[in-house]
């Protein structure tokens, strides 16, 4: 029995043994294919979480690019906004609004205007910046004259403060501006049916009349523009027209120059006609009779 066991026991050890190596001889290689089929796994995991973040890393840019930019285009621009402040030397400078946009802007927003102190309105300073150039200037008086409307009020009123604080313009605009408008007497009987255009044509050649005594509204007093503004005096023209012209004239008058051409032009004869309108009912019509009266009182 002794022997038997002591055999069964170095056979099952040898067979234990054997068994060891085996193992130490295949674990290695059972070890690295598993390790490279892990890896393999986490590879092809990983790409696919990329592409997946990609896909939406985009589809979060669109839907962002979709909401924003009906929004920012949902607000219209607020006329009253100052400019923008700061802007270097090298950087391009903001785009230009329509210039009729622009001046229809400024007759909206200067009814708010109560105090001098008071920051000017977008749309002016704009209309200002433009005005710096020949170009510019003329661009602007011309939409003064084709877009302010007659009814409104203040419409003389935004062509006078417009042009008071453009800057004066050159020789070479004026005669540019005299030549675009080509007025005459034919000029204003034309569009009689319309005569916002004459009255903002009328109120424009008084404020530079103003602005420019001396030689250069001696200049500006072209045949052409008296006869425009001496025809504008017929009683077939609108009372604001009629209204306007006289304040341009008298206005042309302070130079002495202009004053000698204006008085040989037979105007008294007309003025002597629209004084009678001073105790018109209607209040337009006395107005133009009473300054018809001042005229050929002091002038």
């Amino acid at each position: 029995m002794i022997v038997v066991a002591l055999v069964v026991f170095y056979a099952s050890r040898s067979l234990f043994q054997g068994l060891l190596l085996t193992l130490e001889h295949h674990i290695p290689r059972l070890l690295g294919a598993l390790g490279a089929s892990n890896m393999g796994n986490s590879c092809v995991c990983r790409d696919d979480s990329g592409a997946e973040d990609n896909v939406e890393s985009q589809s979060r840019q669109t839907e962002n690019s979709r909401v924003h930019v009906p929004e920012a285009r949902s607000h219209p621009r607020d006329p009253v906004r100052p400019p923008r402040r700061g802007r270097g030397p090298h950087e391009p400078r903001r785009k230009k609004q329509n210039v009729d946009g622009l001046v229809l802007d400024t007759l909206a927003v200067i009814r708010t205007l109560v105090d001098n102190d008071q920051e000017p309105p977008y749309s002016m300073i704009t209309l200002h910046e433009m005005a710096e150039t020949d170009e510019g200037w003329l661009e602007v008086v011309q939409s003064l004259i084709r877009v302010i409307p007659l009814e409104d009020p203040l419409g003389p009123a935004v062509i006078t403060l417009l042009l008071d604080e453009c800057p004066l313009p050159t020789k070479d605009a004026l005669q540019k501006l005299t030549e675009i408008l080509n007025l005459s007497g034919a000029a204003a009987c034309q569009d009689a049916c319309h005569p916002a255009k004459h009255r903002n044509t009328t109120a424009v050649l008084g404020c530079l009349a103003e602005k420019l005594a001396g030689p250069a509204s001696i200049g500006l007093l072209s045949p052409g523009i008296l006869e425009y503004l001496l025809h504008s005096l017929n009683f077939q023209s609108h009372p604001t027209v009629m209204l306007f012209a006289l304040i341009a004239l008298e206005k042309f008058a302070q130079t002495s120059e202009n004053k000698m051409t204006v008085s040989e032009s037979c105007i008294s004869d007309q003025l002597i006609l629209l004084e009678k309108w001073t105790d018109n009912p209607d209040y337009l019509k006395r107005q133009v009779g009473f300054c018809a009266q001042w005229s050929l009182d002091n002038l």
